[in-house]
């Protein structure tokens, strides 16, 4: 079996999004004859986010987790406040430079076919490319997000950090992405080819699941919103619409916020939306939210504004729920492209044809509380963690 050394800074069981995409490839690589070696942070179990659960089915994957210890003092000043701007491609520092030297070990104890470094942070890259140097094992570059395309923070420290990812994954041999047009993208800014490989759905996400609550017409959204990015006065006004004009009873339908805080929505005009029923529920664990998604009528995907190649992580969980997707505003790209494949939902941005498509699936709903649409599970199915590793290690078998 091959073995690929495999940065990633989250990983379970912190319960993070960007720990799922390490955790499916690595459940899934040993079927294909890699084995992977993880580098990832500590998430102690008295940390914020810590989920047991998460570590199913990577019980026999060799997994090293690096403690970030809490720098005292005028050191701590330093790694704090100065590092991240004279060292952005190793920060967080200290988890840099322990994983560093634990990259070096396992590679002088080890022969590695490959390394795969999945971003952000950027020392997974910054490591990745130094081993590679070192030891003469080709590398792959996964960017999750990019701040050479995506707003990730003030002017100054996103022409940083931008600066350092544009070199760091102009070294690696293979680069790869989350999506279509992030890809496309990211081969313009970096004058090379970008491989896509999409976030995808664990399997355990489209089994066991509950049929959807009977009493209520429940629109759930899961995750955190960012109002500076995503705008959810689209679909919130349609809600509103449809109760003040009677074509669904206020008594039936419920939008739910999922892991939001509902300080996340205070800036809004509740002027225009204050007959819609909102109900903001707590964090859960993984299995907790994705039994929530399977348990709701509808799933809401806040698309973000303006922003091409914006893959969400959820979207794949609801495809994996079966449930119907909403996504609104209507991206225009990636996730109209997704549910127009698979049939799984619409994308819209205008609120009376959001308005006319919930009144639609509302009468659905009255006569069989267990309405679904007629998927294509063929496209579904591609989607799934397994077939995603899969073409990972398509990529992985070309460097050997």
């Amino acid at each position: 079996m091959k073995r690929v050394l495999f940065l990633s800074y989250y990983f379970p069981p912190r319960n993070r999004i960007s720990s799922y995409r390490a955790a499916g490839f690595c459940r899934h690589l040993p079927g294909f004859d890699w084995d992977p070696v993880v580098i990832c942070e500590d998430w102690p179990a008295h940390a914020p986010d810590y989920d047991e659960q998460l570590l199913s089915g990577l019980e026999g994957v060799e997994t090293h987790r690096i403690q970030s210890y809490g720098p005292r003092g005028f050191n701590r000043f330093l790694i704090r406040n100065v590092y991240p701007w004279i060292f952005p491609h190793k920060t967080p520092y200290n988890w840099w430079k322990i994983a560093r030297q634990k990259a070096i070990e396992l590679c002088e104890a080890n022969s590695f076919k490959a390394i795969l470094a999945t971003h952000d942070p950027l020392p997974t890259l910054s490591i990745a490319s130094e081993i590679s140097s070192r030891f003469g094992v080709p590398w792959v570059a996964d960017l999750r997000d990019s701040w050479n395309m995506h707003k990730l923070s003030s002017p100054r420290k996103q022409r940083l950090i931008a600066s350092h990812e544009k070199r760091l994954a102009g070294m690696a041999n293979e680069v790869v992405s989350v999506s279509g047009e992030m890809s496309d993208e990211l081969a313009r800014i970096l004058n090379r080819p970008v491989q896509t490989i999409s976030n995808g759905f664990d399997a355990f996400s489209s089994s066991e699941t509950e049929k959807p609550c009977s009493e209520i017409f429940s629109i759930l959204y899961a995750g955190n919103v960012t109002l500076r990015r995503q705008d959810p006065m689209g679909l919130l006004q349609a809600v509103q619409k449809c109760v003040s004009e009677g074509r669904i009873p206020a008594e039936l339908i419920r939008v739910n916020f999922l892991g939001a805080s509902p300080d996340a929505l205070r800036s809004l005009d509740r002027k225009k939306i204050n007959d819609v029923p909102i109900c903001f529920e707590p964090r859960v664990t993984r299995r907790q939210a994705l039994d929530r998604m399977a348990s709701s009528t509808i799933l809401w995907v806040l698309a973000h504004k303006g922003e091409k190649g914006v893959m969400t992580g959820k979207v794949f969980d609801y495809l994996g729920s079966g449930r119907p997707i909403l996504s609104a505003p209507d991206d225009g790209g990636e996730i109209n492209g997704l549910l127009h494949r698979t049939k799984a939902g619409f994308s819209l941005t205008d609120p009376n044809e959001i308005a006319w498509k919930l009144e639609k699936w509302f009468g659905q709903w009255q006569e069989n509380r267990f309405f679904q649409l007629n998927v294509n599970q063929n496209e579904v199915l591609k989607h799934s963690r397994e077939r995603k590793t899969e073409e990972l290690v398509r990529v992985l078998d070309s460097l050997c």
